[in-house]
């Protein structure tokens, strides 16, 4: 559970997060249906109508950090129509810089992998396809991006935001991901902003595999550290090819 001082930190980052809507008729602040949708969602509340009524139940909390025009909580549909022209880029970065915040120096790993949101279309009515990073530490959505319905487009996507990614969290230092990543391209990209990969390989990767097998062979093979004692756990440590 957050505390205070956290709850705080969190509204004033997202008090930066544009409000997209048109300045008449407003009856609540943006930042104050974003916070109670973000805190919903980390509660597994997942529709606006849910919402609503799991933050009127706690309406008296909410009101000692959030601030309301009115004294009721929004209705469900003003979660929805507000949220409709949220921008994801002012979101992740406002998410960001929340989680830089709180975490200080703290080093990041980060998975990366495409999925497809079945119940979501893009304007040609496809299924929207998106490339996703997921911190390991923190078991939490760092950030997204569309690669266009191709799910091969996932290595081309991540190397034209990776300078995006980084300058979000500075502290990210090792990327993840499965074999459709192994790339040259897009792993030289990764050194040049001094960051580590770990990436799988296939056995239809002949030549990767011919290479990687010619540079490590003579090198010392070690366990991975999920399979040693606990007490070699401590001293063990991962050889991160970057």
């Amino acid at each position: 559970m957050f505390s205070n001082d956290s709850l705080a930190l969190f509204v004033q980052c997202i008090q930066k997060v544009p409000d997209p809507r048109s300045p008449r008729g407003q009856s609540h602040h943006f930042s104050t249906i974003l916070a109670i949708t973000l805190l919903g969602l980390l509660a597994n509340i997942s529709t606006p109508t849910e919402i609503q009524r799991w933050a009127k139940l706690r309406f008296k909390q909410f009101r000692q950090f959030l601030t309301f025009k009115k004294k009721r909580m929004p209705h469900g549909t003003t979660f929805s129509r507000a949220l409709a022209k949220l921008s994801l880029a002012d979101l992740q970065n406002a998410f960001a810089e929340f989680l830089n915040a709180i975490l200080q120096d703290t080093t990041l790993v980060a998975a990366v992998d495409g999925k497809t949101a079945k119940q979501m279309k893009d304007d040609d009515g496809n299924p929207i396809h998106m490339l996703n990073v997921f911190i390991h530490k923190l078991k939490l959505h760092g950030a997204s991006g569309s690669v266009k319905g191709d799910k091969t487009n996932e290595p081309g996507c991540l190397k034209k935001h990776l300078g995006e990614l980084f300058d979000m969290y500075p502290c990210l230092k090792l990327l993840t991901g499965d074999a459709m990543f192994a790339q040259r391209p897009l792993l030289e990209a990764i050194q040049e902003y001094h960051r580590d990969y770990l990436v799988q390989v296939k056995g239809n990767q002949e030549k990767v595999l011919e290479h990687l097998e010619r540079t490590f062979k003579d090198a010392p093979k070690q366990k991975p550290s999920d399979c040693l004692s606990s007490k070699k756990k401590e001293t063990s440590r991962f050889v991160v090819c970057g």
